[in-house]
């Protein structure tokens, strides 16, 4: 296991408490207090509903910009955040970026980038230890813009933290994990999961009961806890949706393959 420098070990605590923290100046007039629809669900006990996609329309609450693969484009990012815009500025979406693993021990300065640009959300690729997932919270609190902060570390935040477990190491590190402040959501990935597991894929019996032990483990915290659902069809997406509702996942990420 990789051990976690001492000094950067204080930053991350530091950023985690609030202490001698200077955010920067906000980018545009509404980042003061922009609307997270995730947030704003979760705080009402309501699911929160969106996808992977970069031109989200109203009807989904959230919308991941994924650049985990291939080069990290800024520009790109900024493109789709603007998109996702209505006519006032306003977020029709939440915006949330899922950064390049290549940036999970060190993501303050990916981070800072999207949120500069005005994303409201940061998705953390297979999160393995409490060393990255405390690098992940605070890596948003270094970075915040002034009058913003991490839900739910500051019950009015309107930035939340996505971090994904999709590993057996993830999962073998689950207790501490959690005990990290300020995560917003614990979000799966099935698929590599199975890959971790050497079993099939994300449909294997032993992969369900990962998944159902990550989820209990949540619920026992009061952690949301999130999937993604890939259905052939829209009704296939709809049942499963239904299904995973009733199980007590709370932020789920919906596409569909075909029609």
């Amino acid at each position: 296991m990789r051990r976690m420098p001492l000094a950067f070990a204080a930053v991350c605590t530091a950023a985690l408490t609030g202490a001698a923290l200077q955010p920067r100046q906000p980018l545009y007039a509404q980042e003061a207090a922009p609307v997270n629809k995730v947030i704003e669900r979760l705080q009402q006990g309501q699911p929160a509903i969106g996808t992977f996609t970069r031109t989200a329309g109203p009807d989904l609450d959230f919308a991941v910009i994924d650049e985990q693969y291939g080069d990290f484009d800024i520009d790109a990012v900024r493109e789709a955040v603007v998109g996702m815009r209505a006519g006032d500025g306003a977020p029709v979406v939440t915006p949330i970026v899922r950064i390049p693993l290549a940036a999970r021990d060190a993501p303050e300065a990916v981070v800072k980038q999207v949120l500069d640009v005005g994303v409201l959300g940061v998705m953390f690729p297979d999160i393995e230890t409490r060393a990255q997932a405390m690098a992940a919270v605070s890596s948003m609190r270094v970075a915040r813009a002034a009058g913003a902060d991490v839900w739910p570390l500051d019950p009015a935040g309107t930035l939340v933290a996505m971090l994904q477990v999709e590993t057996l190491a993830g999962i073998e590190h689950l207790d501490e994990i959690l005990d990290v402040p300020g995560i917003g959501v614990i979000f799966l990935g099935p698929t590599d999961l199975a890959s971790s597991a050497g079993e099939d894929g994300p449909n294997a019996p032993r992969v369900d009961a990962l998944v159902h032990q990550v989820l209990a483990a949540c619920l026992e915290r009061n952690i949301p806890c999130g999937y993604p659902i890939v259905a052939r069809t829209p009704e296939d997406a709809e049942r499963e949706t239904a299904r995973r509702l009733r199980e007590g996942f709370t932020v789920l990420a919906v596409m569909t393959t075909g029609r």
